[in-house]
């Protein structure tokens, strides 16, 4: 008796529990919620992404004209040192104080090189731009942003700058990130033969 008592109390609680439907609702939001908000966050990322690698082109191609027209070695003494031309040229491309451009990207993170396309700068033989990354150890290639040449008029110049962009949602990082700790690659590279631009002296660049 006591038996077929406990089994048929067995029974009971076990109908009860299968057609309980409290906490079902927010078990199925929680299990489409979570996917949809991480899809959600993918597409807001590479949205970002894009539009910073858009914002950080176009500073960077509109500072590149300095070069082609020859305002920028006309503007700054080309006897400087390399990291002081590019320094310069980074200043040139976000802007410095209340003339900072609005930009999207660490501008103090810029990586700059700035060569001729030959060993004369006459041709556009060789013009290649160098890579920013080291594909082995997937940071930055050895000495890629401590190259600058002076264009005189008439030179090819092959102006490369890359930075690295943050990745939020580390769920991208397999298709976004370029770098091994995660961020990805901002890179614009701009090839040109400069302008005759006339100058004050006889070559505006030493030693040409």
């Amino acid at each position: 008796m006591t038996s077929r008592f406990r089994s048929g109390k067995l029974r009971i609680a076990l109908r009860r529990a299968l057609g309980d439907t409290q906490g079902a609702a927010a078990l199925e939001f929680g299990l489409v919620c979570l996917p949809f908000l991480a899809l959600l966050g993918a597409i807001i990322q590479v949205a970002f992404v894009i539009w910073a690698g858009q914002n950080f082109d176009f500073a960077f191609q509109k500072a590149a004209r300095t070069t082609f027209t020859g305002q920028f070695q006309q503007n700054n003494n080309q006897s400087a040192t390399p990291a002081t031309l590019l320094a310069a040229f980074q200043s040139t491309m976000c802007g410095s104080g209340t003339s900072a451009a609005p930009v999207l990207f660490n501008c103090s993170a810029v990586k700059i090189d700035i060569a001729l396309g030959s060993a004369s700068g006459a041709d556009f033989s060789g013009s290649t731009a160098p890579s920013p990354i080291d594909s082995t150890t997937r940071d930055w290639a050895a000495g890629f942003g401590t190259h600058y040449a002076c264009a005189g008029p008439g030179k090819i110049v092959i102006a490369t700058a890359a930075v690295k962009f943050p990745i939020i949602f580390g769920l991208m990082n397999a298709a976004l990130s370029n770098f091994a700790d995660g961020s990805k690659l901002l890179e614009s590279t701009a090839v040109f033969r400069t302008e005759p631009y006339a100058s004050s002296s006889s070559s505006p660049c030493p030693g040409s």
